[in-house]
C-alpha cells in the first residue's frame, strides 16, 4: 500500500507542474510575440514481478507481470508557431512573418535573440527595444558570424551633392539623374547663307558609356565645328564652327534631351550625381538636416526621411551586397558606390536590421523581456536580412501577437486539476487501507 501513495504522489506532483506551465502561458496571453510552453509526461520505471517466458514445446508463453511506478515530467517544449498581426500603425513596430529572431545588445555587448519588434529611436539616434537594448545591424544578406555593428540613425545630417567627373566611363543605365531612352536626336545646321542641313545622332543605351553618346555626336557634328566633351557629371558642347545648330524637334524619337536638359543649353544637367554623407553632431549647424521620420521596409531596412524631403536607405544589390541609397529632394536616387558615407552615425552602423536563425530554435533559453539566448543543444546560428534565404519578412505597423490559444490552455488546466484530483483520491484509498491493516493489529 505505500508505493500506491508514492505512484499517487507523482502523479500529483506532474499535475501541480503542469498547472504551474499553463498558468505563465495564461499570464503571457498579451505578451508581444510570446511562444506557448507544452508539458509531456512519461512513465517511471516499473516493478518487475516477472519478465515472462517464451514458449515451448510442450507449453506456451506468458507475459511480464509489472506494476508501474507513477509518471514524470518528459518535457517542456516551446511552440514557435508566428502570432498574429496586432496593428498599432505604427511605423517602428515590427513583426517577422516567418523564420527569425532579432538580435539585440545590452550595454555589456551580450547579444541575445527576440521576437519583439517594438522598437524605438533614442536620443542619440539608436535603434533601441523596449528595455533599452541597441538593435544590430546586418553586414551582410547571409553569414554564419553575427554583426557587430548596430542600427543607428543620424537625427541631424549634411549631404554634400556634385557631379560625378569620371562621367565618361559611367554605363548609360547607371545615370543617377536620368533614365535616357534609345533612338535618334535630329539636329539643324544653318550656314552663313541660310541653307539648312539635318543630321541625325544615334543615342546608344544599355550598357554602353556615356562615352558612347559623345563619341556619336563628335562623329556626327565635328566636321561642322561643333565638338562634344562629357566631364563634371554633364555632357557639355563647344561652337567653333561657322555653322549654327539647333535640336529640332522633328526627327528626334530619344528622350535624350529631356532627361539631360541639353536642348536649352550648352552644358547638361548633372546626370550622374555623387552625395557625400555626414551626420552632425552640432544640432545647431545652419546646414544640417534633421530627421522627420524614420519607417522599416519589408526588408526590415530603415527608411530615414528629411525635412527636405530627402531619403536615406540602404538596399541589396546584384552582387547580394547591401549598399546605400540616397534620395535628393528633387527625387534624384544616387546609389551604391556614388554614395560616401562619412561620420560615426553611418558608418558605423547598417540601416539593415539583423536577423538570426538556428537548427533547432527550441534549445533557446528563455530569459526576461522577451528575451532569448544560445542554449547547448541550439547548432548552427545563421544571420542575414528579411526576406532573404531562409528569413520571413518584416510586417511593419504593427506587432507579433502571442499565440497562446486560451481554449486550449483552459481544457489543459482542465485535465490537470482532474489529474491531482484522482491522484489524490487513489492517495485517500491507499491511506485507508493502510489505516485498516493497522486497525487489524490491534
Amino acid at each position: 500500500m505505500s508505493q500506491a501513495l508514492h505512484t499517487s504522489s507523482t502523479g500529483i506532483n506532474a499535475g501541480q507542474s503542469q498547472i504551474n506551465v499553463i498558468a505563465h502561458n495564461v499570464a503571457n496571453i498579451n505578451t508581444v510575440a510570446y511562444k506557448t510552453a507544452n508539458m509531456t509526461f512519461e512513465t517511471l520505471y516499473s516493478h518487475n514481478l516477472s519478465y515472462g517466458s517464451a514458449a515451448t514445446k510442450d507449453g506456451g508463453g506468458t507475459n511480464p507481470k509489472q506494476i508501474g511506478l507513477g509518471v514524470k515530467v518528459s518535457g517542456i517544449t516551446r511552440n514557435f508557431d508566428c502570432g498574429t498581426f496586432v496593428s498599432t500603425g505604427r511605423d517602428l513596430d515590427t513583426m517577422i512573418s516567418g523564420t527569425g529572431f532579432y538580435v539585440v545588445q545590452d550595454a555589456g555587448g551580450h547579444q541575445y535573440f527576440t521576437r519583439d519588434g517594438v522598437f524605438n529611436v533614442d536620443s542619440a539616434g539608436n535603434l533601441v527595444t523596449q528595455s533599452g537594448m541597441k538593435v544590430m545591424g546586418a553586414k551582410s544578406i547571409y553569414s554564419n558570424a553575427g554583426s557587430d555593428k548596430t542600427v543607428k540613425i543620424p537625427k541631424n545630417m549634411l549631404a554634400v551633392i556634385k557631379g560625378d567627373p569620371n562621367i565618361s566611363s559611367v554605363k548609360i543605365s547607371d545615370l543617377n539623374n536620368a533614365s535616357i531612352t534609345t533612338g535618334k536626336v535630329s539636329v539643324d545646321l544653318t550656314d552663313t547663307s541660310g541653307n539648312v542641313t539635318n543630321v541625325l545622332v544615334d543615342i546608344p543605351t544599355g550598357d554602353q558609356a556615356v562615352s558612347a553618346i559623345v563619341s556619336n555626336f563628335n562623329s556626327a557634328l565635328s566636321s561642322y565645328g561643333i565638338t562634344f566633351s562629357a566631364s563634371d557629371g554633364a555632357i557639355s558642347y563647344t561652337n567653333a564652327g561657322s555653322y549654327t545648330m539647333e535640336f529640332s524637334p522633328t526627327g528626334t524619337t530619344s528622350n535624350f534631351l529631356a532627361e539631360t536638359g541639353l536642348a536649352s543649353s550648352t552644358t547638361s544637367s548633372l546626370l550622374n550625381e555623387v552625395v557625400t554623407l555626414q551626420d552632425m553632431i552640432n544640432y545647431n549647424d545652419p546646414n544640417a538636416i534633421s530627421l522627420k521620420s524614420t519607417a522599416i521596409d519589408e526588408n526590415g531596412i530603415i527608411v530615414a526621411t528629411y525635412n527636405d524631403g530627402s531619403v536615406l536607405t540602404q538596399y541589396v544589390d546584384e552582387a547580394q551586397t547591401l549598399q546605400w541609397k540616397y534620395t535628393t529632394p528633387e527625387g534624384v536616387t544616387i546609389s551604391g558606390a556614388d554614395v560616401t558615407a562619412e561620420g560615426s552615425a553611418i558608418t558605423n552602423s547598417n540601416f539593415a536590421l539583423e536577423l538570426a536563425t538556428m537548427v533547432n530554435q527550441e534549445g533557446l533559453v528563455s530569459l526576461n523581456n522577451n528575451l532569448w539566448e544560445w542554449g547547448p543543444d541550439v547548432g548552427e546560428i545563421y544571420y542575414g536580412i528579411a526576406g532573404e534565404m531562409a528569413f520571413g519578412s518584416i510586417e511593419s505597423g504593427g506587432y507579433e501577437e502571442s499565440n497562446v490559444d486560451i481554449a486550449v490552455e483552459l481544457s489543459n488546466m482542465i485535465m490537470a486539476q482532474r489529474m491531482i484530483q484522482m491522484n489524490s483520491r487513489v492517495f485517500s484509498t491507499a491511506s485507508d487501507v493502510m489505516q485498516t491493516l493497522a486497525y487489524l493489529g490491534q
